[in-house]
């Protein structure tokens, strides 16, 4: 049901609009006509007031139309930016003017120099990054030519992107995540750093890539900070794709970062929580999210963004984007054939020494069985029990971890670290991973690694997503159980499983991935994906979780739904008398 025309006069003297309309014109008439209910449009109502002398702060308004009348403040807040209801006539009123700029499509660019010269400024905070997508272009590029054979229909037609991409992990000095890098280091998010390059870039859009702090503050400034949205003569903005170290150097630029609020993207490989994402929230809650014992702190979180603007590592929760990585197939030589000597071998999955402080237990069951390998960087020949009758291969590039992945039998995680791409790597290269578990399950709340983490996600295991796998690619077992971690490692080397990467890991999997995730409208009232009908409601149990609610029903929680039924005439149509999810 509509509002009558009175009854919008009515409310527009209300909050101090002049009714300049023209009540003769039937085009006029359309302008006073909203839906009773807009919970889609929730901010219509300040902006039309706001419009009513706010169209004078700038001239940009005035070149899409606005003129003082409420029916160019209607037609500009529906067909330019989206905060109210459209109608017919402003659709069409307005499509005119703003059609003044030819929409330009993205084509695929194989062209690997070219985006090598888009990745320019410190050599060594590049280096890997560059290294990787030279290794791997012939790859992408096979995957790009079978994902526009595949889906040609959604790799038609779309909109060519402005992206900014601001690596703030490298522009941290104290960090040192490039030197580190080069000694065995953390190697995870400049990986995902460089598959998410790869992939924009593929799919033809325009990158503005910076790890440098000044550099990227001096780009900034050049774009035009209009508020209204860019025309032809201008530059426009449509992504801003960071972290969290990052997004704390744009706020430097408060104004801009609160201009394009919605198109910021934020890469957070462990993700946000609803709980960890309001900061009034989390310090009257503080106690209960803390680990036992500690103050609690959110240093990651706070900052109030959508969650769809988090992307994760790995897929662990709707609420979230997944972004995740590219696992390539590797045509080099295995460093020695497998089975081709005394003992089947395995290769421990811990790259610093550190990692192998609690593990003697473990290492020696390993070692009755097997003949360890490993890959530990900063051992620096000292004495150890441990690495007794260990063959340390030291630090490896990617090139000879993956020959050394193709000679050995099993791979072997410690326990940490958590969610790491080499178990992948592992299974694509035809070795099963033995995935440590955890019972309790690990969590924010009682380890210290994850205390300051914005998520209160339990970890069952090393690898929660390798655990859903399962055999004949991953066996999950209690490492400080001796007995069935002899019988877990003696059934894995029975398995002789064959290289294996899931869907969604493969370069063709990614690129369709941030393809969707590039062209996804965050800042839209609403939400065109997935379509309303196909909402499922389902009866939770009390204090359970959408997740976990949609999971035992073999769904998934959906939080764009959830404004659909937050209303009380959904819940006395569903006659329910307690809390549901989506």
């Amino acid at each position: 049901m509509n509002w009558s025309v009175q009854e919008q006069l009515n409310l527009y003297h209300h909050v101090g609009i002049s009714a300049n309309i023209g009540l003769d014109s039937d085009s006029s008439l359309s302008c006073m006509e909203f839906p009773r209910n807009t919970p889609s449009y929730p901010h219509c109502s300040e902006k039309m007031r706001w419009m009513q002398t706010g169209w004078k702060t700038h001239k940009c308004y005035a070149s899409y139309g606005v003129n003082g009348s409420i029916c160019s403040f209607r037609h500009y807040l529906s067909v330019v930016e989206n905060h109210c209801p459209p109608t017919n006539t402003g659709r069409s009123l307005l499509t005119i003017q703003k059609l003044g700029t030819v929409q330009q499509f993205a084509e695929a660019n194989t062209d690997l120099q070219r985006l090598l010269n888009v990745i320019l400024g410190n050599t060594d905070n590049y280096k890997y990054i560059r290294d990787r997508l030279e290794q791997h272009w012939s790859s992408w590029t096979a995957a790009l030519k079978e994902t526009f054979k595949k889906y040609s229909k959604s790799m038609s037609n779309r909109k060519k992107m402005n992206i900014l991409i601001h690596m703030g992990l490298l522009a941290d000095r104290r960090l040192d995540f490039a030197e580190k890098s080069k000694r065995g280091g953390p190697l995870g998010e400049l990986l995902q750093w460089s598959d998410l390059i790869a992939c924009l870039f593929l799919l033809g859009h325009n990158l503005f890539v910076f790890s440098d702090e000044s550099k990227l503050l001096g780009h900034i400034d050049e774009f035009h900070n209009y508020p209204c949205p860019p025309q032809e003569n201008q530059l426009r903005l449509d992504l801003i794709i960071t972290d969290i170290i990052g997004l704390r150097i744009l706020q430097k630029r408060r104004d801009f970062v609160t201009r394009h609020r919605c198109r910021v993207r934020l890469v957070d490989s462990f993700g946000t929580h609803v709980e960890f994402n309001n900061n009034s929230y989390f310090e009257a809650h503080k106690k209960e999210l803390a680990l036992n014992g500690t103050v609690g702190r959110n240093p990651w979180g706070g900052h109030g963004f959508q969650l769809l603007q988090h992307w994760t590592f790995f897929p662990h929760t709707p609420d979230n984007g997944f972004l995740g990585f590219a696992i390539h197939s590797s045509d080099v030589e295995p460093m020695f054939k497998r089975g081709s000597h005394k003992l089947p071998a395995s290769l421990v999955y811990g790259k610093e020494k550190y990692m192998w402080s609690e593990s003697a237990k473990m290492i020696d069951v390993l070692k009755s069985l097997t003949e360890v390998h490993a890959t530990v960087a900063d051992v620096n020949g000292e004495k150890s029990n441990t690495f007794s009758n260990v063959v340390n291969h030291g630090f490896l590039n990617s090139t000879g971890v993956a020959s050394l992945l193709k000679s050995v039998d099993i791979f072997v995680g410690l326990g940490f670290p958590f969610e790491g791409p080499a178990p992948l790597e592992a299974i694509a290269n035809g070795a099963v991973f033995i995935n440590p578990k955890f019972d309790p399950p690990k969590s924010r709340l009682n380890t210290a690694f994850l205390g300051d983490k914005p998520t209160l996600r339990e970890f069952p295991s090393q690898s929660p997503y390798m655990e859903r796998l399962g055999k004949p690619y991953v066996y999950t077992v209690d490492i400080n159980n001796a007995t069935a971690l002899r019988d877990a490692i003696k059934s894995a080397l029975k398995e002789k499983p064959s290289p294996f990467v899931p869907e969604e890991f493969t370069p063709e999997g990614m690129l369709i991935r941030v393809s969707i995730l590039a062209s996804r409208d965050l800042c839209l009232e609403t939400s065109a994906w997935p379509p309303p009908t196909s909402l499922q409601l389902r009866l939770g149990l009390a204090e359970e979780s959408c997740e976990k609610a949609c999971e035992s029903s073999g769904l998934i929680c959906e939080p764009s739904f959830f404004p659909l039924v937050n209303s009380a005439n959904v819940l006395e149509r569903a006659q329910l008398h307690r809390p549901f999810r989506v």
